[in-house]
């Protein structure tokens, strides 16, 4: 049990680090070149899923069994840490749900197939 919990502890870190440099590439893309929001919220999903696919990624390489599951369970975790953030800064906002579901659905998707991919 304890390996279990160790091994998801160290892919949602290795999942944080990852999309906090590539957050912060994106933030010095927007200071220098000033781009576009849309492309910056581009920039911005393909950063949590990616970060998520390399998380399920190595859980899968971890856990050898149902590797897909795993992948799944970082992506919800992924996502269920990052929208408690949200709503903790923001509060609950009526207007942000449907993309918040749609980047849930980002989050577990790309876990998942990182998992699978492993």
């Amino acid at each position: 049990m304890r390996n279990y919990v160790i091994s998801i502890l160290k892919a949602l870190l290795i999942s944080y680090v990852i999309s906090a440099a590539a957050l912060l590439v994106l933030s010095g893309l927007l200071y220098w070149l000033d781009i576009a929001a849309a492309q910056l919220q581009i920039g911005v999903i393909a950063t949590y899923i990616g970060s998520c696919l390399i998380g399920g990624f190595y859980i899968g390489r971890k856990m050898k069994k149902r590797e897909f599951l795993w992948g799944l369970i970082i992506g919800v975790l992924y996502y269920s840490i990052h929208i408690s953030a949200v709503i903790a800064m923001e509060g609950v906002q009526p207007e942000k749900i449907v993309p918040g579901t749609a980047l849930a659905l980002l989050c577990m998707g790309s876990g998942m197939l990182g998992g699978m991919l492993s």
